[in-house]
């Protein structure tokens, strides 16, 4: 065996997954049930049978084609959660001022980027209520458009080791109690920092040349 023949090609091999092992490290962390599934009779107020996410106020899930009229959800369950406020007296729950869909993410890892992905749908003949979406000190409003379809979303964050909740909140309630706006297929991917890509497309570009001059040349 040609000894410096095999280190030649060892090291950019190895060079090669190295980089390949610092992009996995950006595993995708854990998110529960973020299409909404579960048993609902039409649609229920904080549901306690969908799992993983917590309800609070006028908050809920309902399946396609329940009264509430939104578009079927672009997720595979058949539903999607609303969120509702209201300053008002009708009851407890749909007069809560202030409602909240939220769940702990696990895995999230410090240092790395992740990308949260959802979908908004105001009311269909109603107004939309502005969602706040917030993890790990970052926050951003969003108000979907007028036009009874799902437009979707996204929001990238850098995670600090902070809190790891990830919370779609309305309120305080202003207007109709009929004012709502629904959310569909949640989920939340890692973000590799643009420098890793870079290295990792140019590790491999680099592997392929060297495999070419030397097993070409040795083919031809």
């Amino acid at each position: 065996m040609n000894f410096a023949r095999t280190k030649a090609f060892a090291l950019p091999l190895l060079a090669t997954l190295a980089l390949v092992g610092t992009a996995a490290a950006y595993a995708d962390p854990v998110l529960i049930n973020g299409n909404f599934s579960g048993a609902v009779n039409g649609y229920t107020y904080e549901p306690s049978t969908v799992s993983g996410w917590y309800f609070s106020g006028g908050t809920g899930v309902q399946a396609n084609g329940s009264a509430w009229g939104f578009s079927n959800a672009p997720g595979g369950s058949g539903q999607s959660a609303f969120l509702q406020s209201y300053n008002g007296s009708i009851n407890v729950d749909k007069g809560n001022p202030n409602s909240f869909i939220a769940q702990n993410v696990g895995g999230l890892n410090a240092g790395q980027a992740y990308t949260v992905t959802f979908f908004l749908e105001q009311r269909p003949g109603y107004g939309a209520n502005p969602v706040t979406v917030s993890i790990d000190g970052v926050t951003e409003t969003i108000t979907p458009p007028n036009d009874d379809t799902w437009t979707k979303y996204s929001v990238v964050f850098h995670y600090d080791g902070g809190s790891d909740a990830l919370n779609f909140s309305v309120g305080p309630g202003t207007g109709t109690y009929d004012n709502d706006t629904g959310l569909a297929d949640v989920s939340i991917a890692a973000t590799p920092e643009p420098g890793t890509l870079m290295l990792l497309g140019t590790g491999l570009l680099g592997f392929a040349g060297f495999a070419r001059r030397k097993f070409g040349a040795r083919n031809a």
